[in-house]
């Protein structure tokens, strides 16, 4: 037999450690999730990926100025100012790697997702709120409401109704620096609110001074008025233009060959029952070679999430896209979404009650079309 063959490997493989800032100048070219697949592409761009300490904050610069150019409806651009305002907010608290990463990823959804007008009573107070911050009445402008920062993964009809009723008496929260409760436009705002026939908002009193990233114990919710009974489902939806890259340009060649190169190492999709009418469950499963992966990467950018709350059924938490951590903990810690498992069609649940834990509460839509809630314990 003859000898065999040895493959020399492609100069591409070493291409990101021989010409590291040509490779950087492309990949900033790119979006976020053909950058990751660009990660998984090989050992060797793995590693260099591991090692780099500058790619995810140029590239969470490129996406915010981004973010800035994005047009907005002129009764839509309150809502819009007061979303950027908090990322941007959250950006200048950002040191890490990971934490550039995690803000590039969010700004570049946030730049597709649409932009909606709801609570226009609690708008009109924050406006109010955020003139007296100008004036010099306040330490800190406010912010909200919550809703103008949550969204829904899945949308599935069901799902969202079953999250909205779920979230809808915080999602009107109005989040105000600890240092103004006594300041008087804030006290004003209050008493105007308890006497007012109109939807009031929920105050939450927050120390602005530790940032939205971190997850510092959140103040009690001060209710001066009943808990909103649905949540307003006059929406008026802005779907922006997004720029095209030109079929014929380097960027756009370059990202489909990377996509179609990583396309068979994306992972199952959570819920995809959602978008069939066979079945409301199913369960969350691996892909092998997953937990190697994961054991070498503790501690990296790129570490995978953590495992679902339930095999079966995701919580609401799982299902939600929330701009802060801060955020996210406080609708943990009031609502408890991360012990509410959402299951679309209530009666399905019946059938898998020997596998939900008693800490669990499930919610759904009864035969009705009713959502409700079953306490497990």
């Amino acid at each position: 037999m003859g000898d065999a063959v040895s493959v020399s490997p492609s100069p591409l493989v070493k291409f990101p450690f021989s010409h590291p800032d040509s490779f950087q100048k492309i990949l900033i070219l790119l979006d976020t999730s053909t950058i990751l697949n660009c990660r998984v592409v090989c050992t060797d761009w793995r590693d260099w990926f591991t090692a780099s300490k500058t790619i995810w904050s140029s590239v969470s610069s490129r996406m915010v100025a981004r973010m800035l150019q994005r047009k907005m409806r002129t009764e839509l651009e309150q809502v819009w100012d007061i979303r950027l305002g908090l990322l941007l907010k959250m950006v200048n608290e950002c040191w890490t790697e990971e934490q550039e990463m995690t803000m590039a990823i969010r700004i570049e959804r946030v730049t597709r997702q649409p932009i909606w007008c709801e609570f226009d009573d609690t708008l009109k107070v924050i406006s109010q709120l955020h003139q007296a911050f100008y004036r010099g009445l306040m330490a800190s402008p406010c912010v909200g409401p919550v809703c103008i920062f949550l969204r829904s993964k899945v949308a599935h009809p069901s799902v969202l109704k079953v999250m909205g009723e779920t979230l809808a008496r915080h999602v009107n929260c109005v989040i105000i620096d600890e240092r103004d409760k006594e300041a008087g436009v804030v006290r004003q705002c209050l008493l105007r609110a308890m006497i007012s026939c109109q939807q009031a908002p929920r105050w939450v009193f927050k120390d602005m001074d530790l940032g939205w990233l971190g997850e510092e114990e959140v103040e009690d919710v001060q209710q001066y008025q009943p808990e909103p009974e649905d949540c307003n489902d006059n929406q008026i939806s802005d779907e922006p233009e997004e720029l095209t890259p030109s079929k014929f340009s380097f960027s756009y060649i370059l990202s489909s060959i990377f996509k179609l190169v990583s396309g068979l190492f994306s992972p199952l999709k959570l819920w995809r029952m959602l978008t069939t009418s066979q079945s409301d469950v199913m369960p969350v499963t691996t892909l092998e070679g997953d937990e190697e992966e994961d054991e070498e990467e503790k501690g990296s950018p790129y570490s995978t999430a953590p495992p679902p709350a339930h095999d079966l059924f995701p919580t609401v938490l799982e299902l939600l896209d929330c701009d802060s951590p801060w955020l996210k903990k406080m609708l943990i810690e009031k609502a408890g979404i991360d012990k509410i498992l959402v299951v679309p069609k209530f009666k399905e649940v019946t059938k898998h009650m020997k596998d939900v834990g008693a800490q669990f509460t499930v919610a759904g839509l009864d035969m009705f079309g009713i959502v409700r809630q079953l306490g497990c314990g």
